[in-house]
Protein backbone atom coordinates (compact mmCIF):
# COMPACT_ATOMS: atom_id res chain seq x y z
CA UNK A 1 0.00 0.00 0.00
CA UNK A 2 1.35 3.43 -0.80
CA UNK A 3 0.81 4.73 2.75
CA UNK A 4 3.95 4.11 4.78
CA UNK A 5 3.69 4.70 8.49
CA UNK A 6 6.42 6.35 10.49
CA UNK A 7 7.45 5.51 14.01
CA UNK A 8 4.61 6.38 16.40
CA UNK A 9 6.30 5.63 19.73
CA UNK A 10 8.91 3.39 21.28
CA UNK A 11 7.35 0.03 22.08
CA UNK A 12 8.92 -3.37 22.67
CA UNK A 13 9.45 -5.24 19.41
CA UNK A 14 7.35 -8.20 20.58
CA UNK A 15 4.38 -5.93 21.30
CA UNK A 16 4.83 -4.11 17.99
CA UNK A 17 4.77 -7.43 16.11
CA UNK A 18 1.60 -8.50 17.93
CA UNK A 19 -0.20 -5.22 17.23
CA UNK A 20 0.91 -5.26 13.59
CA UNK A 21 -0.50 -8.78 13.21
CA UNK A 22 -3.77 -7.71 14.84
CA UNK A 23 -4.03 -4.62 12.63
CA UNK A 24 -3.39 -6.74 9.56
CA UNK A 25 -6.04 -9.26 10.62
CA UNK A 26 -8.64 -6.54 11.24
CA UNK A 27 -7.80 -4.85 7.94
CA UNK A 28 -8.12 -8.09 6.00
CA UNK A 29 -11.46 -8.88 7.67
CA UNK A 30 -12.84 -5.42 6.86
CA UNK A 31 -11.48 -5.61 3.30
CA UNK A 32 -13.22 -8.97 2.81
CA UNK A 33 -16.53 -7.30 3.70
CA UNK A 34 -15.94 -4.49 1.20
CA UNK A 35 -17.32 -5.41 -2.23
CA UNK A 36 -15.05 -5.13 -5.26
CA UNK A 37 -15.40 -1.94 -7.29
CA UNK A 38 -17.33 -1.79 -10.55
CA UNK A 39 -13.95 -1.36 -12.28
CA UNK A 40 -10.42 -0.75 -10.97
CA UNK A 41 -9.90 2.53 -9.15
CA UNK A 42 -7.98 5.26 -10.95
CA UNK A 43 -4.39 5.80 -9.76
CA UNK A 44 -5.07 9.55 -9.54
CA UNK A 45 -8.12 9.02 -7.30
CA UNK A 46 -6.25 6.51 -5.12
CA UNK A 47 -3.28 8.87 -4.70
CA UNK A 48 -5.68 11.65 -3.67
CA UNK A 49 -7.38 9.32 -1.17
CA UNK A 50 -4.01 8.27 0.29
CA UNK A 51 -3.05 11.94 0.64
CA UNK A 52 -6.33 12.79 2.39
CA UNK A 53 -5.98 9.76 4.70
CA UNK A 54 -2.45 10.88 5.54
CA UNK A 55 -3.68 14.39 6.40
CA UNK A 56 -6.40 13.12 8.75
CA UNK A 57 -4.12 10.53 10.30
CA UNK A 58 -1.64 13.34 10.93
CA UNK A 59 -4.33 15.10 12.96
CA UNK A 60 -4.53 11.92 15.03
CA UNK A 61 -0.78 11.90 15.60
CA UNK A 62 -0.10 9.06 13.15
CA UNK A 63 2.64 9.78 10.64
CA UNK A 64 2.04 8.49 7.13
CA UNK A 65 4.09 9.00 3.98
CA UNK A 66 2.12 9.07 0.76
CA UNK A 67 3.51 7.36 -2.31
CA UNK A 68 1.96 7.80 -5.71
CA UNK A 69 -0.14 5.09 -7.35
CA UNK A 70 0.95 4.47 -10.92
CA UNK A 71 -1.51 1.78 -12.07
CA UNK A 72 -5.24 1.10 -11.68
CA UNK A 73 -6.10 -0.48 -8.32
CA UNK A 74 -8.42 -3.52 -8.41
CA UNK A 75 -9.42 -3.26 -4.74
CA UNK A 76 -8.74 -1.22 -1.62
CA UNK A 77 -5.81 -2.26 0.52
CA UNK A 78 -6.76 -3.72 3.94
CA UNK A 79 -4.97 -0.85 5.74
CA UNK A 80 -6.93 1.71 3.74
CA UNK A 81 -10.21 -0.03 4.54
CA UNK A 82 -9.26 -0.24 8.24
CA UNK A 83 -8.44 3.48 8.40
CA UNK A 84 -11.54 4.38 6.40
CA UNK A 85 -13.70 2.37 8.82
CA UNK A 86 -12.04 4.07 11.79
CA UNK A 87 -12.45 7.53 10.27
CA UNK A 88 -16.04 6.79 9.21
CA UNK A 89 -16.89 6.14 12.88
CA UNK A 90 -14.93 9.17 14.11
CA UNK A 91 -16.55 11.50 11.55
CA UNK A 92 -20.02 10.23 12.44
CA UNK A 93 -19.31 10.70 16.16
CA UNK A 94 -18.10 14.22 15.40
CA UNK A 95 -21.36 14.97 13.57
CA UNK A 96 -19.95 15.14 10.04
CA UNK A 97 -20.40 11.63 8.63
CA UNK A 98 -18.52 10.63 5.49
CA UNK A 99 -20.74 10.63 2.38
CA UNK A 100 -20.03 6.94 1.61
CA UNK A 101 -19.24 4.14 4.05
CA UNK A 102 -16.49 1.65 3.17
CA UNK A 103 -18.99 -1.14 2.52
CA UNK A 104 -20.72 1.01 -0.15
CA UNK A 105 -17.63 2.08 -2.13
CA UNK A 106 -18.10 1.01 -5.76
CA UNK A 107 -16.42 3.63 -7.93
CA UNK A 108 -13.96 6.48 -8.30
CA UNK A 109 -16.77 8.95 -7.63
CA UNK A 110 -17.40 7.33 -4.22
CA UNK A 111 -13.70 7.66 -3.36
CA UNK A 112 -13.66 11.25 -4.63
CA UNK A 113 -16.56 12.15 -2.32
CA UNK A 114 -14.81 10.49 0.64
CA UNK A 115 -11.53 12.22 -0.24
CA UNK A 116 -13.21 15.64 -0.26
CA UNK A 117 -14.85 14.96 3.12
CA UNK A 118 -11.55 13.74 4.61
CA UNK A 119 -9.75 16.88 3.40
CA UNK A 120 -12.39 19.05 5.07
CA UNK A 121 -12.05 17.10 8.32
CA UNK A 122 -8.25 17.42 8.18
CA UNK A 123 -8.62 21.23 7.96
CA UNK A 124 -11.24 21.39 10.73
CA UNK A 125 -9.57 22.44 14.02
CA UNK A 126 -12.65 21.23 15.92
CA UNK A 127 -12.18 17.72 14.52
CA UNK A 128 -8.54 17.71 15.58
CA UNK A 129 -9.61 18.77 19.08
CA UNK A 130 -12.33 16.11 19.02
CA UNK A 131 -9.77 13.42 18.15
CA UNK A 132 -7.48 14.62 20.92
CA UNK A 133 -10.17 14.41 23.59
CA UNK A 134 -9.12 11.92 26.24
CA UNK A 135 -11.60 9.23 27.19
CA UNK A 136 -11.78 10.34 30.81
CA UNK A 137 -12.94 13.89 30.08
CA UNK A 138 -16.54 14.79 30.81
CA UNK A 139 -17.87 17.00 28.04
CA UNK A 140 -21.10 18.96 27.85
CA UNK A 141 -23.37 18.97 24.80
CA UNK A 142 -21.68 22.08 23.45
CA UNK A 143 -18.22 20.48 23.77
CA UNK A 144 -17.18 22.35 26.90
CA UNK A 145 -15.63 20.48 29.78
CA UNK A 146 -18.03 19.78 32.63
CA UNK A 147 -16.98 19.39 36.25
CA UNK A 148 -18.92 16.63 37.98
CA UNK A 149 -19.09 16.36 41.77
CA UNK A 150 -20.40 13.22 43.40
CA UNK A 151 -21.61 13.24 47.00
CA UNK A 152 -22.36 10.04 48.87
CA UNK A 153 -24.24 9.62 52.11
CA UNK A 154 -22.79 7.33 54.77
CA UNK A 155 -24.30 3.87 54.71
CA UNK A 156 -27.22 3.37 57.09
CA UNK A 157 -26.54 1.74 60.41
CA UNK A 158 -22.93 2.80 60.61
CA UNK A 159 -21.39 5.12 63.10
CA UNK A 160 -19.14 8.04 62.26
CA UNK A 161 -19.66 7.63 58.52
CA UNK A 162 -18.53 4.01 58.58
CA UNK A 163 -20.77 1.36 57.07
CA UNK A 164 -22.72 -0.85 59.42
CA UNK A 165 -23.06 -4.60 59.29
CA UNK A 166 -24.76 -6.33 56.40
CA UNK A 167 -27.83 -6.87 58.58
CA UNK A 168 -27.99 -3.12 59.34
CA UNK A 169 -27.75 -2.28 55.65
CA UNK A 170 -30.43 -4.84 54.77
CA UNK A 171 -32.78 -3.56 57.47
CA UNK A 172 -32.31 0.06 56.39
CA UNK A 173 -33.41 -0.88 52.89
CA UNK A 174 -36.44 -2.76 54.20
CA UNK A 175 -37.65 0.30 56.14
CA UNK A 176 -37.78 2.49 53.05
Amino acid sequence: MPLKFGKMMDVPEELKMATDAMDESVGEELASMTPPPERPFSPKVMTALASALSAVLGAMGIEAEVETYSEPVPELDPDEVRFLAMLTAAAADYGKPLPVTPDKIRSDSDLTAITAALRELAKDPGFKDFLGQSEGEDMGEDGTEVEVEVKAKPAAGGKGGKPGSEDDLFMSRMRK
